[in-house]
Formats: structure tokens, sequence, C-alpha cells
């Protein structure tokens, strides 16, 4: 059969990046809806239209192409700020003709639920008192990756903290390393900064993570941030056995990277006592981690 089906579906909000099935968001934000589709090897689906509500309100709808066998989809949707209380957001398939593409039924749909809360005392400096302690400031991250490249991807999302937990939010999308937050409350001292980055490593996305600490001198706060790597060492004959050996897949200079080859020498296997030359490589292999470091 040609039904597609969901491979992936969750929502995050504006405050955290975590993927949720059934969560909590509060009456301020945003609610972000990630949908991943698959197809089987087998077959065509067909055009088909995805509908997306939030708390049985309509938000969009659109007609996607066929998907052919083996291929996948993947979309966001946004809804909110919602109302306090218990909302579904759902995405409902439904096929131009199921017939013709043997879909098992006409629709095909899927569910989340969020349970919105009322928002808490805002951080934004609303008094005078509250006013000398936070700063209305721009943020720019410059983002490299562990090819010390800038970072591609989707969207990120950005949560800035003071030490009584007041939270400011921000999401947006990341553009050629560039990672922008205009226009946020930021507290002056000692405030920290959260980033959840959905990176582009080849074809997919790796949920990238990481917080760093400042403080607010100007108008502009500026951060450098480096995705996470490890250098292992392995012994192979050739880059492809070294990478598989590494724990990694793909393209060298995409997937991963290699930093040195060296030190060839002989081994011996020990079941056919044979001897064959094999060389060190020495592989960079990304991490989900991200450091961050104010520039002053």
């Amino acid at each position: 059969m040609a039904t597609p089906k969901f491979k992936q579906f969750f929502f995050q909000t504006e405050g955290e990046g975590f993927a949720h099935e059934h969560g909590e968001a509060n009456s301020a934000e945003n609610i972000h809806v990630f949908m991943e589709l698959e197809n089987d090897e087998y077959n065509e689906t067909g055009p088909f239209t995805v509908t997306f509500t939030a708390g049985g309100g309509f938000v969009s709808g659109a007609t996607h192409q066929s998907l052919q066998p083996s291929a996948s989809d993947e979309e966001w949707f946004t809804a909110g700020p919602l109302p306090e209380g218990e909302h579904e957001l759902r995405v409902t398939l439904e096929s131009e003709d199921p017939t013709a593409y043997e879909w098992d039924q006409p629709t095909v749909e899927a569910n989340l639920w969020v349970t919105v809360k009322q928002a808490r005392s805002s951080a934004i400096a609303d008094d005078s008192e509250h006013s000398r302690d936070w700063a209305y400031v721009n943020i720019i991250i410059n983002a490299d990756d562990f090819l010390e490249k800038p970072l591609r991807g989707g969207r990120f999302y950005a949560r800035i903290t003071d030490t009584d937990g007041k939270t400011a939010a921000h999401d947006g999308d990341v553009d050629e390393g560039i990672l922008s937050i205009p226009g946020v409350w930021a507290p002056k001292k000692d405030a920290t900064l959260t980033l959840y980055v959905d990176a582009l490593h080849g074809a997919e996305y790796l949920r990238l993570e990481g917080s760093g600490d400042f403080n607010v001198s100007g108008d502009a706060v500026k951060f450098r941030a480096s995705q996470g790597f490890q250098d292992v060492t392995v012994s192979a004959s050739d880059s492809e056995t070294a990478a598989h050996k590494a724990g990694v897949t793909g393209s060298a200079g995409i997937e991963f990277k290699i930093i040195k080859v060296g030190g060839e020498y002989t081994s011996e296997d020990e079941n056919s006592r044979t001897t064959g030359r094999s060389e060190e490589w020495t592989i960079r292999v990304p991490r989900e981690n991200l450091k961050l470091t104010q520039l002053q």
C-alpha cells in the first residue's frame, strides 16, 4: 500500500527545545510542530493534502506532491500563542485519489496534546526597579560546525535566564552560520543563554545543544558557538574502513573529517597468519554539543 507513514511527529516550544508528544507550553509563546513522513519502497503515494489544526481551529493546509518509493518528506508548523487549557495538535493527510494509489484509507491522522498554562511574570523590564537589572539588546551568534565551517540548518531556539529563573525566549532560522536574536530583554549580569539548533548534517538534521554565561555591557551581545567533536585514531587500510571503525558513515568532509593519515605499519591476522599493511587514521567525529563563548 502507498499510504505515507508518520516517522516523526512532535512539538517544541519557544522556551524549550526538547521534543514532546504530550507536554506543556505557556500562553505567551508559539508552539512549533515537526512532521516527518516516509513511504514504502514499492509504491508512489500520489498527491495528498496536509492540514494542520490546533485546538480544533484551522492553522494551515497545502497540497503535497506525490512521494516516490522510499522517499521522505518533512515540514514544520507553527501555532499559538494558545489560551490556557488542553489543546490537540492534529495533522491530517488526505489522498486526492486513494483508490488509484491504493491507500489503506482515504485519510491518515496523527495528533499531539499540549497543556497551556498562564505565562509566568514576564522577564521584560516593565518597572523602574526591574529595568535596572535587565537590558534591551541584540544578540548575534556566529556558529561553526565541527568542520570549522559556518553552521547550516533549519531553526534554532534560545532561552535566556537570570539567577532567579526569569526567562526570555526566542526562535529563528539559521542563516549560514549566523543566529540572530534581535530586540530581546536580557539580564545585565549573571545571565545564561541556552541554545538548541537543528543543524544540517549531510542530508539529515542533528539536534545540537549548549549553554554559556554572559554579561551585558552595551546594546549588543556577541557569541561564538562551536560544535563539539572527537578525534578518533584507528588502524585501517582505506578511508572507508577507517570511518567504519570510528563509528561514522557518509562522506569525508561532510559527515566526518579525515585529520591525519600516517604511521604505516604491518599487522598480522591471528586466524590466517597473513600480514597486511595498514595505516593510522585520525577521524574527526561530530558530537551533539555546542560550546558557547561570549566575545568581548
